[in-house]
């Protein structure tokens, strides 16, 4: 088996996410506004092993997130948060965004209804208590192998 070279992009961002239950990751290039998606095949430690996902799929990841992916969240009296997609996945017949703050730690999610889809998607906050408990129990229950969640 040949060696795998340390490959490094210094001038890009990496945010892993979860699509559904494939594991994801998006770099994205600033200067040129460039966004690559791949395949999170296997992480452990420092090394994380890439595939391309193929076209049909990459296509149907990208209509449904890419617009969403990155959220300005303003909420009364506080400033305003920079959210980043760390999942999005249905609950019932509707599909939700876990963000968390680009700019803090990854201990607070926010829960975000995905309405529409291709050129008109939106995002809705969860504010009604139950459905918030509905889709944080649906988020622990897929993701909790995953993520390290504190109850």
């Amino acid at each position: 088996m040949r060696a795998i070279p340390n490959i490094q992009f210094p001038d890009a961002e990496h945010f892993a996410f979860f699509f559904e239950d494939t594991h994801l990751l998006f770099i994205v290039f600033e200067r040129d506004a460039r966004r690559q998606l791949f395949l999170i095949r296997e992480s452990a430690g420092e090394t994380v092993i890439l595939d391309f996902p193929g076209d049909l799929y990459e296509a149907r990841v990208r209509d449904a997130i890419e617009r969403i992916f990155f959220v300005d969240l303003a909420e009364e009296a506080h400033d305003q948060k920079r959210l980043v997609m760390g999942a999005c996945f249905p609950v019932g017949n509707e599909m939700y965004g876990a963000y968390y703050d680009r700019e803090s730690d990854w201990q607070t999610l926010y829960f975000l209804r995905v309405t529409g889809e291709g050129e008109a998607i939106s995002l809705e906050a969860v504010e009604d208590p139950e459905e918030h408990r509905i889709v944080s129990e649906a988020f622990t229950d897929r993701y909790q192998g995953v993520f390290v969640i504190e109850v």
